[in-house]
C-alpha cells in the first residue's frame, strides 16, 4: 500500500512538472518569436499565480553588439508602470488617515503657483484618475538628470498650474498630475517620495533591486535603452531619468521584483471589503471614463476583468497586467521604444494561456 501511494504521488508530481515545463515552452515560443519579428534587443518577463512566481526569465541582451544577457534580475526603466506604486503610496496614506481622496490639492500643498481658479477644484482623487483637468508633460528633459532631494518640490512649486478643462468633467491622461501626487506624498508623510516608497512598499515586499532613483541601481543590473534610426537599432545616449518625474515615470525594476509586487497586491485583493484600499484602487473611479481606477488602467481579456498599466519612455516599453478573479498576473519589460505593440503581442497570449490552465 505504501509503495502504491508513493507511485501515485510520483505520477501526480511528474504530471504537474510536465504541465509546468509545457507552459514554460509555450511562453518561450511566444516571447522569442515576437522578439525576432519586432527586432527587440532584450525582454524580461514575470508570471505569477496563486501567490507563487510561476516563471521569470530574461531574453536577449542588455545592449546590442554585446553578450550581456538579460536576466530576471536585470533592471529596466518601467515608465508609467511607476504610477501603480505612486497610487498605492497615496492610498496607504489614506488608510493611515493622513489624507482623504476628497482633499483639495491647494489645501495639501502650499504654496502652489497658479492664477487659474479651477486649480482650486482639483482633489487627490482627480489626480489619481486623470480627471484633474491638468495637461500632460510635453518634454521630460531627461538630459537634466537631476538627483537633488529638493528637485521634485522645486519643480512642482515653480510650475505655473493651469487646467485645460473643468476638473472632474473629462478623462485626460496627465503625467504632471502624478508628479504632483509625489509631492503630496512628501508633504503628508514628511519623507522624500522615494524614501516613503522604499520604506512602505519596496522593502517590505523585498523588492531588493528596485528603486525610483536610477542612480541607486547597481551597475551590473542596468539595461541600456534602444531606439531605431532608419532600419538600424541603436543605443540611446540619454537614459530616461531626472528626479522631478520620479512619481510618474522612474521606477527602475526587474521582472522578479515586479512579480513579488503582483503577488502582494493580488493577495490584498482577496479581501473585497469596500474599505480595503487595494480593492478600491482596481475599481472604476469616475463616471466620465469606465476604464480607470485609482492608478490602474482597466481592460478585459476573454471576458475577465484585467487591471494593470502600460509604460513607455525613451528607449523602454513595459506592461503589467493582473486578473484578480483568477489570481494571476504577468509583466513584460523591454529595452526598446519602437514597434511598441510587442508588449501586448507577448503579454496577452501569455495571460490567455494562464486563463486556460
Amino acid at each position: 500500500m505504501k509503495l502504491y501511494l508513493v507511485s501515485i504521488l510520483s505520477l501526480v508530481f511528474l504530471n504537474v512538472h510536465a504541465q509546468h515545463i509545457s507552459l514554460q515552452t509555450k511562453i518561450d515560443s511566444i516571447v522569442t518569436s515576437n522578439m525576432e519579428l519586432y527586432m527587440i534587443p532584450g525582454v524580461s518577463i514575470g508570471v505569477v499565480h496563486n501567490g507563487s512566481v510561476l516563471y521569470t526569465k530574461g531574453y536577449g541582451v542588455k545592449e546590442i553588439n554585446t553578450t550581456q544577457k538579460i536576466e530576471s534580475q536585470s533592471v529596466f526603466h518601467t515608465a508609467s508602470v511607476s504610477k501603480l506604486l505612486t497610487a498605492q503610496a497615496i492610498m496607504l496614506l489614506v488608510k493611515e488617515g493622513k489624507i482623504n481622496l476628497e482633499d483639495r490639492l491647494v489645501d495639501v500643498i502650499s504654496p502652489l503657483n497658479y492664477s487659474d481658479k479651477s486649480v482650486e477644484e482639483i482633489d487627490i482623487k482627480s489626480l489619481l484618475n486623470h480627471t484633474s483637468g491638468l495637461p500632460d508633460i510635453n518634454n521630460y528633459q531627461w538630459k537634466n538628470n537631476h538627483q537633488s532631494d529638493k528637485t521634485l518640490s522645486s519643480y512642482i512649486q515653480n510650475y505655473k498650474l493651469k487646467t485645460k478643462y473643468t476638473p472632474k468633467t473629462a478623462y485626460k491622461y496627465s503625467n504632471l498630475g502624478y508628479d504632483i501626487l509625489g509631492l503630496v506624498i512628501e508633504k503628508v508623510s514628511g519623507q522624500y517620495f522615494e524614501d516613503y516608497i522604499a520604506d512602505q512598499i519596496l522593502n517590505p515586499i523585498k523588492m531588493e533591486d528596485s528603486d525610483f532613483r536610477y542612480f541607486k541601481i547597481k551597475d551590473e543590473l542596468k539595461v541600456k535603452p534602444h531606439t531605431k534610426k532608419g532600419n538600424s537599432v541603436m543605443v540611446r545616449k540619454i537614459y530616461p531619468y531626472t528626479r522631478e518625474h520620479a512619481p510618474s515615470s522612474t521606477l527602475n525594476a526587474s521582472s522578479i521584483d515586479l512579480s513579488k509586487w503582483m503577488n502582494y497586491f493580488l493577495k490584498q485583493l482577496q479581501n473585497s471589503d469596500s474599505n480595503n484600499i487595494y480593492y478600491q484602487m482596481q475599481n472604476s473611479s469616475t463616471p466620465v471614463y469606465d476604464h480607470i481606477g485609482l492608478g490602474f488602467q482597466i481592460f478585459e481579456i476573454d471576458g475577465y476583468k484585467v487591471i494593470g498599466h502600460f509604460g513607455g519612455d525613451r528607449g523602454f516599453r513595459s506592461l503589467l497586467l493582473m486578473v484578480p478573479e483568477k489570481n494571476i498576473g504577468a509583466v513584460i519589460l523591454g529595452n526598446c521604444d519602437y514597434n511598441e505593440d510587442y508588449r501586448q503581442e507577448i503579454l496577452k497570449p501569455i495571460l490567455k494561456l494562464l486563463l486556460k490552465e
